[in-house]
């Protein structure tokens, strides 16, 4: 009999199916066993709860059930005919029947990890979206979270410089994208391209990237998509684990450290982790890039105490950020400016250093977060959720006081939250929620200059339903969210006379979804939602010099008489004709497996009313010199595109990726492009993995050769020189340009081989492997510089686990 022993540990305060009552021999436990290649239940599998005399069959749908249980916590061993010997861990599942899923006895192969999937978050299951675990975000422990998850089709970053990058989700990005940090919306300076979140991505268990308007779940900033980032689940009943690491890149001459540890006892589990990184001056492949380098530290911890019916979550982050902004992007004479543009290389080169100086910024970010959970019935909890952030910005500037911040800013966040998962509606399955979100913004006194952005309260309120319903292979998905928000606006004019403001807007987003199950290996789904997005402060009121460049707010200019652009007054936003965002947006995915090929083909549509882009008009002198100035506008936009993967398990131990994206945009109101979109990309990724190869347990090869195209949709080019000396004039109404020409296209090549021994794992990668020279259309610093070249990175790590050692 050829038998597979399947170790599957539940934990009943997650599980719906788990009875939880006061006798405490009357717990329940249900699930279903497939084949995990063609997902057929099997029938007549035995299942045996260990410790117990407890002993169980399949259905002919695969279905199994124990009752009058003791324990809510039970190990089972499962045999089968004809699969192979493995072990699995699987955590809890919000469906009715965890599905557990064997895989066929192959004879060559001696151990397969199976690993559990994860859910679909609720009232987003129509919607195209991509899960990339823990093992992912770590394989290069110095990347940002914008650089993580660019591994998913469609998905790119937009960046001023190697240090701030952020998501960009069909070419969306700011506050379009929403970041949920551990449940609550992430409270940071969300403007501009040079704010990044402020999370430290090695820390995170998983990131779900949500490609579609995800308004109706998460809220207004929802409107391009969702990323959500889980920490530690906090999993009961797990041995004492531990792991130190640390490692060592070339390329700019960093170095980390880190450390977790974490355990699970029968209602009491507990996590905490650091972060250290530095990181000097990064290298092109023909010079140093001066003052690109970053100091990071961060720590984090939960900890979980869980009852009969209640579950009790506290978590805490506190991360402390120094970046470093390239130093040849500040000009001091037009002759300067006019020469660093057109420059093939920058204008102020120096030797390598680990020194952080002007342009820099400072940021630390502190999070805290309490959730409780109350399962008042098997299918049904309520969950509590409070969450405050603190953000602290310094921005240091190239001037005559440079120790001086330009921009001194303390952002206050809280999040109050309330969800109802209610049982069964005559067949409806859904999530009710209330939701109460405020931000608080000072400029701190002493910048001797008008704070770019002014102070502001925002005080919004939040209700939603979601339902969901299932008939044969049919799902319907529908949700509906009402917002009502207010913000109170002070500040400066040029003049330094306060000005005052506020406003109010209500809004209702919807989302319709549907998913068709067309046969076992074939999936259709489709996602038509609205949203919409108030403008941000920035946006609104942005006024002078920040970063590179100087750049004015919708309510910061206006055309006089003569047709001259002033600045010297602010416009209130009721005496304005600027409007929310409003968008529409359809999403299809038409996913297809077989034994050894997985197709997934996503295509949109995305329609917005009032889309705020900002462009540049012109450049001028300042007391810092010249600089190009760039303002916010308002138009109607269309963005459409496709994602394509192929998977394909050539081998048992051998697979590759391929990828493509492509999307098109378009200025509606006068017929051209947008600026700043991706171009095409395109990828193909090959893992080789082997287990017992020489003294290794495990080990892991990779190869990723990708070509990203020129982006053809780019607007015309008018060099500075041009607007200096006034032989190209520009006006607001003037057509869209750009003070560079899109980089040409460009291809890289990345491998990287990881290895476990015993407790200890090690992984060697290198980046850019032929050292090509290019730049990155999305990154501001394109007008200046490079991107990094070629990048050796060693990693080892130590991981300690209780249960592994007793062995």
């Amino acid at each position: 009999m050829k038998q597979i022993f399947f170790v599957l540990l539940f934990f009943a305060v997650y599980h719906p199916t788990i009875a939880q009552k006061t006798d405490s021999c009357n717990y329940e436990l249900k699930g279903v066993i497939l084949d995990i290649d063609t997902k057929k239940a099997l029938p007549y599998a035995l299942i045996k709860v260990r410790g117990t005399q407890r002993v169980s069959q399949t259905d002919l749908k695969g279905r199994f059930e124990f009752k009058g249980l003791c324990s809510e916590y039970n190990t089972l061993i499962i045999s089968c005919f004809g699969y192979c010997d493995t072990t699995c861990t699987q955590f809890h599942r919000k469906t009715r029947r965890p599905q557990i899923y064997l895989k066929q006895k192959v004879e060559s192969l001696n151990t397969v990890t199976i690993t559990a999937g994860k859910n679909k978050n609720e009232g987003t299951a129509s919607i195209s979206q991509q899960t990339i675990t823990k093992e992912g975000l770590t394989n290069i422990p110095t990347q940002t979270l914008a650089s993580a998850i660019s591994e998913v089709e469609g998905v790119t970053f937009t960046s001023t410089g190697n240090n701030v990058q952020l998501p960009v989700i069909h070419g969306l990005y700011g506050n379009r994208v929403l970041i949920l940090n551990n449940g609550v919306k992430h409270g940071f300076q969300n403007w501009g391209t040079d704010h990044a979140p402020e999370i430290d991505v090695s820390t995170a268990h998983s990131v779900t990237v949500v490609k579609g308007a995800a308004g109706v779940r998460y809220g207004p900033e929802a409107l391009g998509g969702a990323i959500i980032v889980d920490a530690d689940p906090l999993y009961l009943n797990e041995s004492l684990r531990t792991s130190i690491g640390t490692g060592y890149q070339t390329n700019g001459q960093g170095y980390f450290a880190n450390y977790e540890i974490g355990q699970g006892l029968k209602n009491l589990s507990y996590h905490l982790g650091a972060n250290y990184t530095r990181v000097g001056d990064l290298q092109t492949p023909d010079y140093s890039l001066t003052n690109t380098g970053k100091e990071e530290i961060s720590v984090n911890g939960g900890l979980r105490y869980h009852l009969t019916n209640w579950d009790f979550r506290v978590y805490y982050s506190y991360l402390n950020q120094n970046l470093a902004l390239l130093r040849s992007s500040i000009a001091n004479s037009g002759t300067s400016f006019v020469r660093a543009i057109n420059a093939d290389e920058p204008v102020i080169i120096r030797p390598f250093s680990y020194d952080i100086n002007e342009p820099n910024q400072l940021v630390q970010h502190y999070l805290g977060k309490i959730e409780v959970d109350w399962r008042y019935s098997d299918v049904a909890k309520l969950t509590l959720r409070v969450g405050s952030q603190i953000n602290q910005r310094e921005e240091f500037d190239v001037r005559r006081n440079a120790n001086i911040p330009i921009i001194d800013l303390d952002l206050v966040t809280n999040d109050y939250q309330l969800e109802w998962k209610h049982p069964d509606w005559f067949g409806l399955d859904g999530l009710l929620g209330v939701q109460v979100f405020t931000q608080n913004n000072d400029n701190n006194p002493g910048t001797q200059t008008t704070p770019f952005i002014p102070n502001y309260n925002t005080l919004r309120f939040s209700g939603f339903i979601i339902e969901s319903l299932k008939k044969g292979k049919n799902t319907y998905e529908v949700g509906i969210r009402v917002d009502h928000e207010t913000n109170n606006v002070r500040g400066r004019e040029v003049s330094q006379n306060l000005f005052r403001d506020e406003y109010n807007f209500t809004n209702l987003t919807a989302s319709l979804g549907y998913i068709r199950r067309v046969s076992d290996n074939t999936t259709f789904r489709t996602n038509l939602a609205t949203a919409w997005r108030t403008p941000n402060m920035a946006e609104l009121f942005s006024f002078g010099q920040h970063g590179f460049k100087t750049s004015f707010g919708l309510l910061r200019y206006y055309s006089n008489q003569e047709g001259q652009l002033r600045t010297d007054r602010v416009i209130a936003l009721q005496e304005s004709n600027v409007s929310p965002e409003k968008g529409y947006k359809w999403v299809n995915e038409w996913q297809t497996q077989t034994k050894t090929n997985t197709y997934t083909l996503t295509a949109y549509a995305h329609y917005i009313e009032n889309f705020i882009y900002d462009r540049p008009l012109a450049v001028i002198g300042t007391i810092r010199g010249p600089m190009p100035v760039f303002i916010y506008d308002q138009a109607n936009t269309v963005f459409a595109g496709a994602d394509f993967t192929w998977q394909k398990q050539w081998s048992r131990s051998f697979n590759g990726t391929f990828g493509i994206n492509y999307l098109w945009s378009r200025n509606l109101e006068v017929n051209e492009p947008l600026i700043n979109q991706p171009p095409i990309t395109t990828s193909y990724k090959m893992v080789w993995k082997t287990k017992d190869l020489w003294k290794f347990q495990s080990s892991r090869f990779s190869i990723k050769p990708s070509y990203t195209f020129t982006q053809f949709q780019a607007p015309r080019t008018v060099r500075p020189d041009e607007l200096i000396d006034g032989t190209v004039v520009i006006t607001p109404e003037s057509e869209i340009f750009d003070f560079r020409d899109a980089p040409e296209g460009y291809f890289l090549l990345d491998i990287a081989w990881s290895f476990k021994i015993k407790q200890f794992g090690a992984s060697f990668s290198i980046q850019n492997v032929l050292n090509t020279r290019y730049r990155n259309y999305l990154n501001d610093m394109r007008y200046f510089a490079d991107e990094p070249g070629r990048n050796f990175l060693f990693t080892i790590n130590y991981m300690f686990n209780a249960k592994s050692a007793t062995k």
